[in-house]
């Protein structure tokens, strides 16, 4: 059985490629009976030796497409559905001998979890190209479905101080205030018009991992926390606190370096 190639493409017009492990482990996987394939996919331990990376099992969901049945896309998706849960933040919390739920996390992961899910489903009736993330990176591309929905949630929670416009997509004023120090002083309306601008078209070309680290900051996620339940970057994005700084000062200078030179462009 051959490996079809994924379909979605990159900005650049390249198409999305599965990692090479991935690749062995699904011709691997093709030899396996079900039953020893559902066995070793209920392996919850990483670092056991019969783990089945979670891009293999979107793989194998996708083949399901072909079944006279929903049997095996039903055990399938319920594995998978359990691993998009567990890659979000814990929205319960121990408070000696009670276990309390976080409302606003919980909300986030059943949408999170809920997007995922909808993902999977529409891609067994019509090829979804957006379930080809999940192929090449799936912890991250939950991360990032996360992120989303939690930026949503924010954005409802301060409908005041939304983080861009909706209908143009100008950056609001809560984006403004963080990243002031790159603002010039006493510009006119056609000239705060052209910062809006280039200022958004400067975070949306930020590489994806340090616009995520942008997105939370303006969401006001700490990139620590002590509080119980409450989320941090470095949680959200799996990085240790050094790297998420590193992340933000790379961005900064990106966008620094950006409006510089839009100004000196346009001039």
């Amino acid at each position: 059985m051959s490996i079809e190639p994924l379909r979605k493409r990159k900005t650049s017009g390249e198409l999305y490629t599965r990692r090479s492990p991935t690749k062995q482990y699904i011709e691997k996987s093709l030899a396996w009976s079900l039953e020893d394939f559902l066995d070793r996919a209920s392996i919850r331990d990483r670092r056991h030796s019969d783990y089945v990376p979670s891009e293999v099992l979107v793989y194998h969901l996708r083949q399901t497409k072909s079944d006279n049945s929903d049997g095996r896309f039903i055990q399938l998706y319920d594995i998978l559905r359990d691993r998009v849960e567990a890659a979000c933040p814990r929205a319960n919390r121990h408070v000696g001998e009670k276990v309390h739920e976080d409302a606003r996390l919980s909300e986030i992961r059943d949408a999170t979890v809920n997007h995922v899910t909808e993902l999977m489903f529409t891609d067994r009736q019509v090829y979804d190209e957006q379930l080809d993330i999940y192929e090449v990176v799936f912890d991250k591309a939950v991360r990032a479905a996360h992120i989303t929905k939690l930026r949503k949630v924010n954005r409802r929670e301060n409908a005041n101080e939304d983080m861009e416009d909706e209908v143009t997509g100008d950056v609001r004023a809560a984006v403004e205030a963080a990243l002031e120090r790159y603002k010039k002083v006493s510009l006119t309306a056609e000239e705060d018009l052209d910062y809006r601008i280039h200022l958004r078209d400067a975070i949306n070309a930020l590489p994806t991992n340090e616009r995520e680290v942008i997105d939370l900051m303006l969401a006001d996620i700490p990139i620590e926390t002590n509080k119980d339940g409450e989320p941090s970057m470095t949680e959200l994005l799996g990085c240790v606190e050094k790297t998420v700084r590193n992340r933000r000062d790379r961005a900064f200078a990106k966008i620094r370096q950006a409006l510089e030179l839009e100004v000196h462009d346009g001039r």
